[in-house]
């Protein structure tokens, strides 16, 4: 089975040097490219590749944000390719963490690659690495705070805090907005982790919301209750999250 490889610069002869640097390798295949880093969050939900050539400095959304958008868990093995002062890189070694440090040569590339081709897999820890490593070099920031939504050709930020409620649609999750509906590549579960819980509560295994845009609960069926948001919606707050859910007012 190949390799499947994204590239993400937003410098085209950048992204050419990497793709000179593959040619050749066995069991390789490049997937995509993106020059940004909302296209990068993009193609790394849509492509799943499992290695990322990741640039750290561009324009509008670094490489680090990137990593943060996606979330460690589902984010493939990285190789940083950066010109990044030596802060970023003592951080890197101290978390194993492959980078090439522009400029480098084809040794050095392909020696990232190899050791990172190794690494990949179950028992990798890059989870792990990549939560320390964005401890270490973005500002403390816990809970995520924007999510990269495509809607056509269109990729942009909707805040987090502008979410009524996020609903899980199969292999999706749809946000709600004041402005509209939009659908991002994810789990609930996985998004739950990633939300402040003072700020957002699950009351259903199908539903998460925002705790301000609760105009008003209501007794409903079996002991259920059934929510009325703002925008005039109506969920249903069901007995297993009951508990969690009530003891936030307390």
């Amino acid at each position: 089975m190949s390799l499947r490889v994204l590239i993400v610069d937003d410098e085209q002869p950048a992204r050419t040097k990497i793709l000179g640097h593959l040619r050749g390798q066995e069991d390789v295949e490049v997937v995509g490219q993106a020059q940004n880093g909302l296209e990068a969050v993009d193609a790394i939900r849509t492509l799943t590749p499992d290695v990322v050539f990741l640039d750290i400095q561009m324009p509008g959304m670094n490489g680090f944000e990137v990593l943060e958008a996606i979330g460690p868990e589902a984010m493939p093995a990285v190789i940083f390719v950066t010109a990044y002062d030596e802060f970023a890189l003592r951080a890197f070694e101290v978390e194993a963490v492959d980078y090439l440090l522009k400029p480098f040569d084809s040794e050095r590339f392909h020696r990232a690659f190899e050791r990172c081709r190794q690494r990949i897999g179950p028992a990798s820890g890059a989870p792990g690495q990549v939560t320390r490593l964005l401890e270490k070099v973005l500002p403390a920031q816990p809970y995520l705070q924007r999510i990269v939504v495509r809607q056509a050709d269109r990729l942009f930020f909707i805040e987090v805090r502008t979410v009524l409620r996020f609903s899980a649609q199969e292999n999706y999750v749809e946000l709600h907005t004041a402005k509209g509906r939009y659908l991002v590549r994810e789990t609930l579960s996985r998004l739950e982790q990633r939300l402040d819980p003072a700020k957002f509560a699950r009351v259903h295994r199908r539903d998460i919301v925002n705790i301000e845009g609760i105009q008003e609960l209501q007794p409903w069926s079996h002991g259920d209750y059934q929510i009325l948001l703002l925008d005039g919606s109506r969920l249903r707050l069901s007995r297993r999250y009951q508990q969690n859910f009530f003891e936030r007012f307390q």
